[in-house]
């Protein structure tokens, strides 16, 4: 038994989508169950970026750009040359 994985914006979303992908890899899940896995496994800001997605585009790879969008390593590089600046 797996212990469930949370994901609440706090912790380093890279590490967490690597937890992630070997779980649903090791239980088999299709891209449909993985979706859903992930949006359960959602908690706090993290959950608040489905409000921004459609009903419809609730898809795997939307939920996964939407998340690197906002939680990835990307947004660090910025606030560290913003800090570097200050």
């Amino acid at each position: 038994m797996v212990k469930s994985l949370t994901f609440d914006g706090q912790t380093s979303w890279t590490v967490f989508k690597t937890q992630f992908d070997v779980v649903s890899s090791n239980y088999g899940w299709t891209g449909l169950v993985k979706a859903s896995q992930l949006v359960a496994s959602l908690r706090e800001s993290a959950a608040e970026i489905l409000q921004g997605i459609p009903s419809d585009l609730t898809d795997l790879t939307t939920i996964e750009k939407a998340l690197e969008a906002r939680f990835g390593d990307n947004h660090l590089t910025q606030f560290y040359r913003t800090e570097l600046k200050t």
